[in-house]
């Protein structure tokens, strides 16, 4: 035991850099990833910088920033965040749906709606979108999407085995797994 390092304390987020980051970085990869840890740390330092963010050119970040507004939970961005909902992106309007349901103000029926788009990417972000949500009341529209093998690329799990993860996370066994003993 005498050879084990000391314990470190947890390093706090350098929310003033990541801040400096979403603002500044030509790269939108970056600046959407930023907006998505900025969300993680729940620091409302950053509730300004993201609102701004869903400004963004890159609608990657838009919805970073919509998502990262929902999970710090600051209600009073509500106002920023309904605009985006007729907003032409699919897969923004699920964030911003998403945002919007976890800060009180319900759009779980945009977010469902979303799992019949045609496109693989909206069904996917409405399918995570859900998960994070946690709402049993995504049980029934998700079973609907049981049996969908399509993928976004060939090494991404298929719509049927997010939907699976996502139901046994709510807690519905669909079957498909051994019963716990």
């Amino acid at each position: 035991m005498a050879n084990q390092p000391p314990n470190k304390p947890a390093q706090e987020p350098d929310v003033e850099g990541a801040i400096r980051l979403l603002r500044e970085s030509s790269d939108p990869q970056l600046r959407q990833f930023v907006a998505y840890l900025l969300g993680q740390t729940g620091d409302t330092r950053a509730v300004e910088p993201l609102i701004d963010a869903l400004q963004d050119d890159n609608v990657g970040v838009r919805g970073a920033a919509a998502n990262a507004l929902g999970t710090i939970g600051d209600d009073g961005v509500i106002p920023y965040l309904r605009p985006l909902l007729s907003h032409q992106n699919p897969q923004l309007i699920v964030w911003t749906a998403f945002a919007l349901t976890r800060l009180g103000d319900d759009h779980f029926d945009t977010i469902t709606q979303a799992l019949e788009s045609d496109d693989v990417d909206v069904r996917r972000s409405a399918i995570l979108a859900l998960r994070q949500l946690g709402d049993r009341r995504a049980i029934g529209p998700l079973i609907a999407l049981l049996g969908d093998e399509e993928r976004r690329f060939a090494a991404d799990s298929t719509v049927d085995e997010a939907v699976t993860q996502t139901l046994v996370i709510l807690g519905y066994n669909i079957g498909k797994l051994p019963p716990r003993s």
